[in-house]
């Protein structure tokens, strides 16, 4: 009888010693540390573009290679496009862009003058911010005057508000300069370019018309010859769509010392928010001459013609003023007029 309180109390202090070393165990008390994981996020690389020659996309596409992020976290993208390589001033900027499968890019919004431009870009996660990718440049004018023999007789970038043309109505756009009736044209009158090509962009087209006569987008002529219906030296660009328009619904019109040619193809996917690159070219081939349209960088229509192209006053025109037929809503950039000696 006498040992059963000894038992008591050897078990109470058993449990008194485990129930301790349990609360110590577990209190981290104020001599505990806490860690702090630095994230870090790693320079994206250039893709493209990076070059001193022209390229020919305007807008143009800006590509990385992703970064990565130390914890492996998402991560968007900033890019930045400047005129000035140490980005002083900023022209275009777009943050937030969401991060792609190997590579990101960004297609800016809308179209650039003719110039020598820099862009960079960097990642950001949550609040790490990482550091800029090494500076990139582009060159805008795809080409346009810089090939052996080629002069530039004009060059309009139509987004400053103004043209170096003679403007006959629309009105200029931060994107450039706007048809807004069937007779707003801009006229150019130059030395005679018998060889040589004519380059522009075109924004706002869409596969109808605003009207019937919504269909002109360029055109060449003799004022000296006569009217532009029956001028000897008339060339024009279409653009037309089924109903009322019969096929072809792009159509090239070359009349050189009288004789006509012509030349089409079908394309009507017209996409109003796209930019688009004309160049309408003309040269001697051979013993003949060959007049194309590209679009985009793409031949889409040739043909052939005899007698050389030589007007007396050589007038370019966007739209075509005595038809009044000029493309409502189609505005017009980065114009450059060549010839090639």
């Amino acid at each position: 009888m006498s040992t059963q309180p000894l038992r008591r109390f050897s078990f109470g202090v058993l449990l008194t010693l485990v129930i301790a070393v349990a609360i110590g165990c577990g209190d981290s008390g104020g001599g505990g540390t806490t860690t702090t994981v630095t994230v870090t996020i790693s320079a994206p690389g250039i893709v493209s573009p990076n070059s001193s020659s022209p390229i020919g996309d305007n807008p143009p596409t800006l590509t990385v290679t992703n970064a990565t992020a130390s914890d492996g976290s998402t991560i968007t993208y900033t890019f930045q496009v400047s005129t000035d390589q140490a980005f002083a001033s900023i022209l275009r900027q777009a943050d937030g862009i969401v991060q792609g499968s190997g590579q990101t890019s960004w297609t800016l919004g809308s179209a650039l003058g003719l110039d020598t431009y820099f862009w960079r870009a960097r990642g950001i996660s949550a609040s790490t911010v990482g550091s800029w990718s090494v500076v990139a440049q582009f060159v805008l004018g795809t080409g346009a005057g810089t090939g052996a023999g080629e002069t530039v007789v004009v060059t309009d970038v139509l987004t400053n508000g103004m043209t170096v043309g003679r403007q006959f109505g629309g009105s200029f756009t931060p994107n450039g300069w706007r048809v807004n009736t069937n007779g707003d044209f801009i006229r150019y009158e130059v030395p005679t370019i018998v060889n040589g090509y004519v380059e522009w962009q075109n924004v706002g087209l869409t596969p109808r018309g605003a009207n019937e006569a919504s269909h002109m987008l360029m055109g060449m002529w003799d004022p000296t010859a006569g009217g532009f219906r029956s001028n000897p030296f008339r060339v024009h660009l279409q653009k037309l769509w089924n109903n009322p328009h019969n096929p072809p619904f792009m159509r090239f019109r070359w009349i050189s010392q009288g004789r006509e040619e012509e030349a089409g193809t079908n394309f009507t996917n017209w996409n109003p928010g796209q930019v688009y690159t004309f160049r309408v070219d003309w040269r001697p081939s051979g013993a003949a001459n060959r007049a194309r349209v590209f679009l985009d960088g793409m031949e889409i229509m040739s043909l052939g013609y005899n007698r050389a192209y030589q007007p007396n006053t050589h007038f370019i025109e966007l739209g075509i003023g005595e038809r009044g037929e000029s493309i409502i809503d189609a505005i017009y950039s980065n114009l450059i007029i060549v010839r090639r000696d």
